[in-house]
């Protein structure tokens, strides 16, 4: 049986193939047709998972959606009349802004009930033969975590801005069968509530929470501005929460996320994300710190109403590594699944998996152990990209790791290329850049020179798994960069460019099974340096997505400030430096 599952019309569109209950393929739009974040329809993404298992469209048995029109109609005359004093500021911006910067996905309403004709349209001449299947937002969220777990039964936990109208859904997982314990409900959004604060401090829609994350860390944990932002949140006793919506007016405009009464408080909205004060930071810090007491609140009724040993996390703010990691270290779940793709591309899978076991009853036997799930390329391909640029180049059958990590003692900074492209926003060592984290220079070299974004912005860290807990103060395996360990004070100075101001660092673990030539990288610079950790961050530049291709691959290289490029067994220089390849 093949399942085509699919997202559109919101942010970060994907498509994912699902054949014999098993993901063979998944990928973002954005990769293929490079506007980050992409809500397009993914053609491109569908016909690559297409192309990839040799199938027609008229091959797909079954093709789900992630959003169920139905229930976002259902509920817009209540909350119109809730709001019925915002309706004169909807309708200005419905005329006065572009669809996405105003009612957001109830634009797209008509749209999505004429998507299985808009699909057969994008084929033409393959006579489709497909049921469609709209699934619930919040349900493929669950099912893209619970359903590609290890877990016979677990807990489960999403959150995000919102889904048709759900914000967050507890639920237990067992076998086929998701049931919903607690659902919150807009305006109650933590998703949108972090977004908000995330343009209060000067950030852009959707890339602000991810920004604001990086920020906090320079505020002070329980200062004055989070017991003032505590007050506006209360938790409930089935696990959810709700918020003083006088202080937010995210859920009738996107001009802006917070009112007058917010700024009243908390100061000045700023119009650009830079040179913030004391006050501003310790703002950033108390979203935070709120957000980590809101999602450990659901967790720990998440542990005492479902008395699991496991837990399954998805949903955008699932991305949220701190939290994640304070989950962890505190053990209020023995084991711990979060969704690699844990925000809107994953509802891709998400929705075909729910199909799969929850509708259609077939056994799960499947377990998303890895996260490279897109496209991969050939030697003739790698060739080609490289000689189009006209760069020096060597391909070798030899230990081409070693050869990186003498470079990356010395400094330099590396292009990795290998294998299959990683599902989710994580590059995780198959689209990334690596560094060495012992340089103290290293973070403002790759930020300013190489990635050209803002200097506070910390880089993640890659550790063998067997010795993530000589580094770190956790050594739970984070395969997926999904959690935030603190820096052990014996390595704090030792590893300088990978520890944030706070001390902490985003940590992802590597074991052979997972990423074997990332895994002979780390033993080679161990050799080298006694260390096996290094900066791994993704392969892409500012406002670009990550790179897909082989020629997206040299084309970044070539622009970047980046010293040279490991792609498949192609190691390649920078002009003028053909000397260094010698003896490859």
């Amino acid at each position: 049986m093949n399942i085509l599952g699919f997202n559109c019309y919101g942010h970060d569109s994907a498509a994912s193939l699902v054949v014999d209950n098993k993901l063979v393929f998944a990928v973002e739009e954005e990769r293929l047709n490079r506007k980050k974040h992409s809500g397009d329809i993914p053609i491109n993404a569908i016909k690559e998972c297409l192309r990839y298992a040799n199938l027609k469209l008229s091959d797909i048995d079954h093709v789900t959606f992630f959003w169920k029109p139905s229930i976002s109609y259902s509920k817009i005359p209540i909350f119109l009349f809730k709001y019925f004093d915002k309706i004169p500021s909807l309708l200005r911006e419905q005329r006065n802004f572009s669809v996405e910067e105003n009612l957001g996905m109830l634009n797209y309403l008509p749209k999505m009930k004429k998507l299985p004709q808009t699909l057969q349209e994008l084929f033409p001449g393959d006579k489709a033969k497909f049921k469609f299947h709209m699934i619930e937002h919040h349900m493929c969220h669950a099912s893209s975590a619970f359903f590609c777990s290890p877990f016979e039964e677990a807990a489960i936990l999403t959150i995000d801005g919102a889904g048709e109208w759900t914000t967050a859904m507890l639920a237990y997982g067992k076998g086929n069968k998701i049931t919903k314990l607690t659902t919150i409900d807009t305006p109650y959004s933590l998703g949108a509530f972090y977004q908000a604060i995330s343009r209060h401090l000067g950030f852009a829609l959707i890339e602000g929470p991810g920004k604001l994350m990086g920020l906090a860390s320079y505020g002070k944990h329980d200062n004055e501005e989070y017991f003032k932002m505590k007050k506006l949140i209360h938790l409930t006793d089935d696990g959810g929460f709700t918020l003083d919506m006088t202080y937010f007016c995210y859920h009738y405009t996107r001009k802006t996320g917070v009112t007058k009464k917010f700024t009243d408080i908390f100061g000045t909205s700023k119009t650009e994300g830079k040179n913030w004060n004391e006050k501003e930071l310790n703002v950033a810090a108390a979203a935070q710190q709120i957000v980590e007491d809101v999602i450990l609140h659901m967790a720990r009724h998440l542990k005492k109403t479902t008395k699991s040993e496991n837990i399954c996390i998805a949903g955008g703010v699932g991305l949220n590594s701190v939290t994640n990691g304070l989950m962890a270290k505190e053990g209020i779940f023995k084991n711990m699944y979060i969704q690699p793709a844990a925000g809107d591309s994953g509802t891709s899978l998400g929705s075909a998996f729910y199909l799969n076991h929850a509708l259609l009853g077939n056994k799960r036997e499947y377990v998303m152990d890895t996260a490279f799930m897109g496209n991969g390329y050939n030697d003739a391909e790698y060739e080609l990209a490289i000689k189009h640029y006209n760069l020096p180049y060597v391909k070798t059958q030899k230990n081409y790791a070693a050869f990186a990590a003498k470079k990356l003692k010395e400094g330099k900074i590396i292009g990795w290329f290998q294998g299959r492209m990683e599902f989710g926003p994580r590059a995780l060592g198959n689209r990334s850049i690596i560094a060495s984290p012992l340089i103290a220079e290293m973070k403002n070299v790759l930020n300013a020179r190489v990635k050209f974004r803002e200097g506070f912005r910390p880089f993640a860290a890659i550790v063998l798994e067997e010795d993530c807990g000589k580094y770190f103060d956790c050594d739970y395996p984070n395969p997926f960069m999904l959690l935030v360990y603190s820096v052990l004070e014996e390595y704090r100075e030792k590893l300088p460019s990978i520890t944030h101001v706070d001390n902490t660092v985003r940590i992802q673990t590597v074991s052979k099974t997972e990423n074997s030539q990332m895994k002979e990288l780390l033993e080679a610079f161990k050799k080298e340096t006694g260390y096996s950790v290094l900066i791994n961050t993704s392969f892409n530049i500012k406002g670009e997505p990550i790179v897909c291709t082989p020629s997206d691959a040299v084309h970044s290289f070539e622009r970047a400030d980046i010293d040279y490029l490991i792609i498949g067994n192609y190691v390649v220089a920078k002009p003028g430096d053909e000397k260094s390849l010698e003896g490859l």
